[in-house]
Order: structure tokens, then C-alpha cells, then sequence
């Protein structure tokens, strides 16, 4: 079992070199598995370097990401999340969803699903958050340019979930399972400069935590990006050359019993300038059930469970379900949330 340690004692975010799994040796996987898996224990952050992912690929889908957000907003509006059920689409700026106490936040995204084949069961039964995805007309090279990014961080993020078996001492194939049809997500997300004087009350991203397993994220030179300590301290993750930012979510904070952090985090940008960032989303299966796979030998010691986007460690759910009654807290649209 993992070591304990105090959760969200740090005052700076890990860097975890994924170099030496390019030996192919079962060591060198353990090693950096431990690694891991003590980083997102302490912290929920890390760093992820050497990666695998080329920097001409990285530097491409930001272009992508400028070249969206330049669009006119009549014709980011065209394919506007508000015009379907599963919150796919453009996501405009000051949105909010159904909850009556947060904030709207200021940044606005085009943001996708793994896609579907039209006639499959999930669209074909209208289940929420499952439908086509609406890409513009004023930019007909936005899927090709998306979906090449989408491949290659994909195939990431399931190498990523190989080393959490690993860490966390599981059977292989113990958390793949729970991604038989993955729901995984890719944004294309832009932020506008926030003035020093500004009052506060709406950010780039409001505090909150992520409602998926993990996140694979690729952030610009402007930072913004800030999480939240055990005394109360937000402390900056700042843009380091060649890295991605992997964070935990709710999911696999379920999964270890809150062995992993579930981290707090906030997106304000005082760079001056518009800030950039690409988040890839591991979401489990519509279907599967989530519940804790192991126990917590220091229950006391858990990260903070009681923001808008907590989930519950102590009863089962269909993850589907619950993202969609979390996608209509903070997401505008027609969201079909279950009964």
C-alpha cells in the first residue's frame, strides 16, 4: 500500500520524468509509478516530462485553439453548446449552469467528445451527454486538426492509467475496465486578461475540482493556473517548457478510497495577455458504476470533499449520471439530466 503522507502539504507542484519507460523494463515502470502515485497522493498536481508527445503536435493545437477563438462570434455561436443535450460544442464566455451559488466563469471553450458512430446504441437511446459533434462551417478543418491532438494524448492518458495499476498495486486491467466506451473529452479553451482592480467575483475558472478520472493539460507561457494547499494557500503551477500538468479527479479519487487528491484548483489570468490552455479529459464509461477499490489507511487524512463538483466516496453511482447532473450545475445548455 502506498505510504501516507499529509495531503495537500506542499507549497510547489512535482515533476515526474516519464523518460525511463522507453526501457521497456518492469523496474523502470515501477519506479515511475511510485513516483506518480506518491505525487497525486501529496499533491494531485504533476508535471509529466518526457511525454511522447511532440512539441510540433503541442504547438499546432494551440494554433487550432487561436484559430477558433478568432472566429466571429456569430459563427462560434452556430455551433453553440446551448443548442444541444450533451454539451458538446462552443462553450460562450460569463456561462453558467443551473446551480444557484457560483459564479459564472469567464473563459470560453470548444470543447468535444470521443465521437460516436451515428448509429450507436448510446446516441441511438438519447442518453445524455452522448450526441454528434457540432463542428463549425467557418472552420472545416477543425475536426482533422482536433482529432490528430485527440489520438495522440489519448493514447497517453491510457499509458498514464497503466501506471496508476501499477501504483496503486492493482490488477492489470483493473481501472481500463471502467473504459470500455470512454467518454474522453478534449477543450479548446481561451481566457481573457482579468485587470488587477477587477472585484474578483467571476475568474477565468471558479474553484473546483475535476469530475473525470484525470487531466492531461498543456497550458501556454502565460500561467493563471493556480491550486489550492491544506492551509489554505493558492499556490501557482506555472508553464514549464516541454511538460504537460496531470491532475486527479473525482473518479479516481473514489477509486483510492481518497488515497489520491482530488486538488482544488482556480484559472486566473493577470498575464496581461489572452492565455491559451488545451485540457484532455479521461472520463470513464457512461455506464460504469464507481466505487471505492481499495481502503484508505489514514481515512482522516483526505483532501477537502464538500465543493459544487465533489463526488461521494462512500456510495456507488453511474458515472454518466452523475457527470450529467454536474455538466448542468455548470454548464448552460439542454442538458438531459436522469431522474
Amino acid at each position: 500500500m502506498l505510504p501516507t503522507a499529509l495531503k495537500l502539504s506542499f507549497n510547489e507542484v512535482p515533476i515526474v520524468d516519464l523518460g525511463p519507460l522507453a526501457s521497456g523494463t518492469a523496474a523502470d515502470r515501477a519506479a515511475v509509478a511510485a513516483e506518480l502515485a506518491e505525487a497525486c497522493g501529496r499533491v494531485g498536481f504533476v508535471y509529466l516530462k518526457n511525454h511522447g508527445v511532440a512539441r510540433s503536435d503541442i504547438a499546432a493545437i494551440f494554433q487550432t485553439a487561436a484559430d477558433f477563438h478568432n472566429l466571429a462570434l456569430e459563427a462560434k455561436m452556430d455551433v453553440s453548446i446551448t443548442k444541444n443535450t450533451h454539451a458538446q460544442g462552443y462553450l460562450h464566455g460569463m456561462s453558467k449552469g443551473v446551480h444557484e451559488t457560483i459564479s459564472a466563469n469567464l473563459q470560453e471553450a470548444f470543447q468535444i467528445r470521443r465521437p460516436l458512430a451515428p448509429n450507436d446504441p448510446d446516441i441511438l437511446a438519447g442518453k445524455p451527454l452522448h450526441g454528434a459533434i457540432p463542428w463549425p462551417s467557418a472552420m472545416p478543418d477543425l475536426e482533422p486538426r482536433m482529432m490528430s491532438y485527440y489520438a495522440k494524448v489519448d493514447r497517453l492518458g491510457y499509458d498514464v492509467l497503466d501506471l496508476f495499476e501499477i501504483g496503486l498495486e492493482l490488477e492489470p486491467g483493473t481501472l481500463r475496465q471502467y473504459f470500455r466506451k470512454d467518454m474522453n473529452s478534449l477543450r479548446l479553451l481561451h481566457y481573457p486578461s482579468q485587470a488587477p482592480d477587477e472585484s474578483g467575483i467571476n475568474l477565468g475558472a471558479r474553484a473546483h475540482t475535476d469530475t473525470n478520472a484525470f487531466t492531461i493539460l498543456a497550458q501556454d507561457d502565460n500561467g493563471g493556473l493556480e491550486i489550492r494547499n491544506r492551509d489554505g494557500n493558492w499556490v501557482q503551477v506555472p508553464p514549464v517548457a516541454d511538460t504537460f500538468v496531470l491532475n486527479v479527479g473525482e473518479v479516481l479519487k473514489v477509486w483510492t478510497d481518497g488515497i489520491f487528491s482530488s486538488t482544488v484548483h482556480r484559472v486566473v489570468n493577470r498575464s496581461g495577455n489572452r492565455r491559451y490552455s488545451i485540457p484532455f479529459f479521461m472520463y470513464p464509461s457512461y455506464d460504469a458504476v464507481i466505487h471505492t477499490l481499495m481502503t484508505n489507511p489514514d481515512p482522516s487524512n483526505v483532501a477537502p470533499e464538500d465543493l459544487h463538483t465533489s463526488m461521494p466516496r462512500d456510495t456507488p453511482f453511474v458515472y454518466g449520471e452523475r457527470k450529467a447532473r454536474a455538466t448542468a450545475n455548470i454548464m448552460p445548455g439542454k442538458i438531459a439530466v436522469p431522474t
